[in-house]
């Protein structure tokens, strides 16, 4: 009898862990889909003498182009890649740059903080977080 509540036991504790994983691999995938769907359009990404617009395909394609400013110069830059929503993280490739000293291709994954309709917020490894705002046309 003792043998019996053990297994019972341990049966319900494998259905439970079982039961909470499926559900957070569904909210994870439910966070993908919708997030996928907000990201079309053109973002905007500003730092201390820096700013980026990035012009964001529905199939995650994108456009970036990015300025930064120097007390002498300002230099412009344009970069090619695709975006990406896996699993929590926006995975990015970029496929081209006007930047003679980045390297293409490259690919680097950033965890998605928060996010809504108007901004998302990323933290890449061993960096501050980003913040990307939605620009309403």
């Amino acid at each position: 009898m003792k043998k019996l509540t053990i297994i019972g036991l341990l049966v319900v504790v494998v259905a439970v862990c079982l039961l909470l994983h499926w559900q957070h691999v569904e909210s994870v995938a439910r966070f993908d889909s919708e997030f996928r769907q907000q990201l079309a359009g053109v973002w905007l990404r500003q730092e201390a003498g820096m700013r980026c617009t990035n012009t964001v395909a529905a199939d995650g394609s994108f456009v970036e182009l990015s300025w930064f400013s120097h007390p002498d110069r300002t230099n412009t830059y344009r970069a090619t890649g695709t975006w990406l929503v896996k699993d929590g993280r926006l995975i990015e490739t970029v496929g081209s740059s006007s930047n003679s000293a980045e390297v293409t291709p490259h690919t680097g994954t950033a965890r998605i903080i928060r996010s809504d309709a108007g901004e998302f917020v990323l933290r890449w490894p061993n960096s501050v977080e980003q913040v990307w705002q939605k620009i309403i046309p």
